[in-house]
C-alpha cells in the first residue's frame, strides 16, 4: 500500500538512517523511534511483549489405557471426531510407561487431546487441560479413524520495509510451515507460499535455531522441485545462490527456500505470455493488471542429521523464518521480533525499539491474512476520549490493536477477523 504516509515515512526514514551504507555514526535512533511511533496504528506498544501467540510446554504423559500400545500423539482437536485435527507431536511408548513432548501451544487454546495408538490402529483418545504438566491417560474414547492428519502448521507474515515502518497488512510475503519427524535423523518442512503481496523483490529462507550447518548430512526436497526452479539469473541479486542449504553467519544451517517471492509464486511463466513480471498474489478478491489470483504452492523440505541429537524436543521454535531485501544499499533481514537482530546472513544495523513487529507467527494453518490496503489493525484514543478499532481484526474484547497496547489481552485476537478484509 503505497500512500502519503508511506512516502512521508520514506523521506523521514532517510533522515533517521542518512548515509548509513557510508557512516553507521549517522544514523539517529531517538529520530528513528519518534518517525516509527508516529506512523503506528496504535496508540502504544506493551514494552514486555514477545509478541508470541504459542507457549512452549514440556508435558509427561503416563500410558494408562489399552493394549498393545505402541505410540502416544497429542492432536490440537478430537482425532475421533474432528476432521480438522491437527498433529503436534508424538513418540514411541509402551503401556505402563511415560514419555515426556514438548508441544508449542496456541495461547488461546484450552484443550489438547492425547491418543494412545496400539499395533492394530485404534486410537485411545483423552483431553486434558493445556495447562497441565502430566497427563494420566486413562478415561478413554476408543475409535479408528480413517483420515490423515496434518502437523500442526502456522501461518508467518512478513512486512517488506524493516526498518522502515510498514503499512501493517502483513500479507507482503505469507507462509505456512509445518515440521514432521519423518525419520530417527530426519525433519521434514513444509513449506506453502500462500501469497505475494510486495512490489519488489524479496528472497526467503529459513534458519534452523542452534543447529550447525556441518551437522547436517542432506537435504533435498519431495519429488525434487523447489522456489527456485528456472529462476531467471536476474533474479540472483538479494540472495545470489539457489543452493538448498546455506551457510549461516555464525555457522547455522539456513534452507534456502527462494531467492525471488514472485518468481517463486509465479513459476509457470507461460500464463504471462512468456514473460516474467511482478504482480501481487493472492491479497485481492479478484485479478487486475497488477494483482493476480493463483494456487498456493507447498514445497517439502527433507533434512537429514548426522545424529539424532536433540530431534526428540526439536519445536516450531527452532525454525527462524526470515525474508531479505534491499535496503540503503545493503540487504536486510525480516525476522520474527524473537531473532530481530540475528543477521543470519548480512550485517547491518539493528535499530532498539520496541514497537510493532514486522514479522507475525499465527498458530492456525488457515489464518486469513489482511487483503491488500488494510491494516491488520488500528486502535486510537480519541480527542474526545474514545477509542477507534478498525481493521482486519478489530471485535472489541478479541482485537488486534488491544493485543498489541497489552500482551496478556486479546491473545484470541486472530480468531475474530473482520470478513470483507481479510483473504478467504
Amino acid at each position: 500500500m503505497w500512500n502519503k504516509s508511506k512516502w512521508v515515512m520514506m523521506a523521514l526514514t532517510g533522515l533517521a538512517f542518512g548515509a548509513m551504507s557510508c557512516n553507521t555514526n549517522v544514523y539517529d535512533e531517538d529520530e528513528y523511534k519518534k518517525i516509527i511511533r508516529y506512523l503506528s496504528p496504535v496508540d502504544s506498544v506493551d514494552q514486555r511483549h514477545t509478541f508470541s501467540l504459542i507457549d512452549n510446554r514440556s508435558y509427561r504423559f503416563y500410558a494408562n489405557a489399552g493394549s498393545n500400545i505402541s505410540s502416544i500423539q497429542v492432536f490440537t482437536s478430537n482425532p475421533l471426531g474432528n476432521s480438522g485435527a491437527e498433529l503436534m507431536n508424538q513418540t514411541s511408548i509402551k503401556k505402563g510407561e511415560s514419555a515426556i513432548m514438548i508441544l508449542s501451544v496456541p495461547a488461546a487454546q484450552d484443550t489438547l487431546y492425547a491418543a494412545l495408538v496400539d499395533n492394530k490402529g485404534t486410537y485411545y483418545v483423552m483431553p486434558f487441560n493445556a495447562q497441565s504438566r502430566e497427563v494420566d491417560i486413562t478415561e478413554v474414547t476408543t475409535g479408528t479413524p480413517t483420515q490423515y492428519f496434518p502437523p500442526q502448521t502456522f501461518t508467518y507474515l512478513f512486512e517488506e520495509d524493516y526498518p522502515e515502518a510498514g503499512d501493517y497488512d502483513y500479507n507482503d510475503v505469507v507462509l505456512r510451515i509445518s515440521t514432521e519427524r519423518t525419520g530417527s535423523k530426519q525433519i521434514t518442512i513444509n513449506v506453502t507460499l500462500a501469497a505475494v503481496g510486495s512490489d519488489r523483490q524479496l528472497a526467503g529462507c529459513i534458519r534452523l535455531v542452534g543447529k550447525p550447518y556441518d551437522d547436517i548430512e542432506t537435504i533435498g526436497t519431495i519429488d525434487a522441485e523447489s522456489f527456485n526452479d528456472g529462476v531467471p539469473q536476474g533474479s540472483l541479486y538479494v540472495l545470489d545462490n539457489t543452493d538448498l542449504l546455506v551457510r549461516g553467519r555464525n555457522g547455522e544451517a539456513v534452507i534456502n527456500l527462494f531467492v525471488d517471492a514472485h518468481w517463486a509464486m509465479a513459476f509457470n511463466v507461460d500464463v504471462e505470455y512468456g514473460l516474467f513480471t511482478r504482480k501481487k498474489y493472492n491479497v485481492t478478491t479478484s485479478s487486475g493488471e497488477n494483482t493476480q489470483l493463483r494456487s498456493q504452492r507447498t514445497i517439502s523440505y527433507v533434512v537429514t542429521f548426522k545424529t539424532e541429537n536433540g530431534l526428540d524436543n526439536f519445536t516450531q521454535a527452532m525454525l527462524d523464518p526470515f525474508v531479505m531485501a534491499e535496503y540503503n544499499g545493503g540487504v536486510w533481514e525480516t525476522h520474527l521480533d524473537e531473532y530481530r537482530d540475528a543477521q543470519v546472513l548480512y550485517e547491518y544495523p539493528s535499530p532498539a525499539i520496541k514497537d510493532l513487529p514486522w514479522a507475525l507467527m499465527v498458530p492456525t494453518r488457515d489464518f486469513h491474512y489482511p487483503l491488500e490496503g488494510n491494516e491488520i489493525g488500528f486502535r486510537k484514543k480519541l480527542a474526545d476520549g474514545n477509542v477507534a478499532l478498525f481493521g482486519a481484526y478489530m471485535t472489541k474484547g478479541h482485537a488486534f490493536g488491544e493485543w498489541i497496547e497489552d500482551y496478556t489481552q486479546a491473545r484470541d485476537w486472530y480468531l475474530y477477523p473482520t470478513d470483507n478484509q481479510v483473504f478467504n
